[in-house]
């Protein structure tokens, strides 16, 4: 039985509209070169290279802006398929991924990506990607587990957990050298301590599916998905305390680790802001309930939040 889940939920939704249009009309599809109104692009996620803002989402399309996201630029990508995620390196080295197991690499900080090649069986829609010095993993539909040992740039796909295991991922969470944390769908969780050459499979203090994953550092991450059902470990695993979020019950969708707050949002309008690592959250809804699908801070230290309304700031 099919499953599509998760912030990939919104995704997949997003990429389903657009996979139901004509060839035709997919390569007569060119992206202006200026955005003006990004209150109508829909955003699925956000990064920071050094300065810069980048936003990613449907039609494969990235977004860049270097004047803390007063004015935004689209960049050169491959493919037009919708993005999931993005991550960095470091300030000119990033990663994107998205449907149709696309994963696009960018070493001038997302002025322009390229396509990495990879040998997926069935070509998984690809939800998260991290990559630390030379070690890479990116995650995805059906178990699809990728790794890269050269800083990303060539990757190999191999099978992870159990020998029937194809559970979606949809997190990755760093929580120390070498230590990692996976999360999915129903319940889904996995462990590493050296790098991911070998993972472990972690009892779970819930049934039900993670949305994503967040690393705090220090064996400490949080893991968060349906139902506002929010847990945290400090020992990288082995047991969790459910965060409390007030009886918020809607869909947690993205998590951000701002140095001096960690803040969960979600669906209509969740800000939940915690200023002791994540231990203990206040809830503080927009009040256009608009759904939060990602977070991050410009470096003027201000919050700007994507979703399917676009992007805006968080006040």
């Amino acid at each position: 039985m099919r499953r599509i889940l998760c912030h990939a939920a919104f995704a997949a939704i997003l990429g389903a509209a657009f996979a139901a249009t004509s060839g035709r009309a997919r390569a007569e599809f060119v992206p202006e070169s200026v955005v003006n109104r990004v209150d109508r692009v829909s955003v699925i996620a956000l990064a920071r290279a050094g300065d810069r803002l980048l936003a990613a989402g449907e039609r494969g399309r990235i977004l860049v802006s270097d004047d803390h996201g007063a004015s935004w630029k689209v960049a050169a990508t491959p493919t037009f398929h919708t993005l999931t995620s993005i991550s960095f390196r470091d300030a000119k080295t990033g990663f994107a991924t998205g449907h149709q197991g696309v994963l696009l690499r960018t070493d001038d900080a997302g002025t322009t990506w390229k396509a990495v090649t990879i040998t997926v069986k069935d070509r998984p829609a690809l939800f998260a990607v991290r990559v630390e010095g030379d070690r890479g993993i990116a995650v995805g539909a059906y178990g699809a587990y990728l790794e890269s040992a050269d800083g990303g740039q060539t990757w190999n796909a191999r099978h992870i957990g159990p020998a029937d295991f194809d559970r979606h991922l949809t997190g990755i969470a760093a929580l120390g050298a070498n230590k990692y944390l996976l999360a999915g769908e129903a319940g889904t969780l996995l462990s590493t301590g050296d790098g991911g050459i070998t993972w472990q499979v972690l009892k779970s203090p819930y049934e039900g599916s993670f949305f994503g994953a967040i690393g705090l550092g220090n064996n400490t991450a949080i893991v968060f998905g349906m139902r506002g059902s929010a847990f945290r470990t400090t020992d990288a695993g082995k047991s969790w305390t459910r965060i409390d979020l007030g009886g918020y019950k809607g869909a947690l969708q993205a998590a951000s680790d701002l140095g001096d707050r960690v803040i969960l949002a979600g669906a209509d309008g969740l800000i939940a802001e915690s200023r002791d690592g994540g231990a203990t959250f206040t809830v503080k809804p927009l009040a256009s309930r608009a759904l939060v699908a990602a977070l991050v801070r410009d470096a003027l230290g201000r919050l700007l939040m994507a979703g399917p309304g676009g992007l805006r700031r968080v006040d």
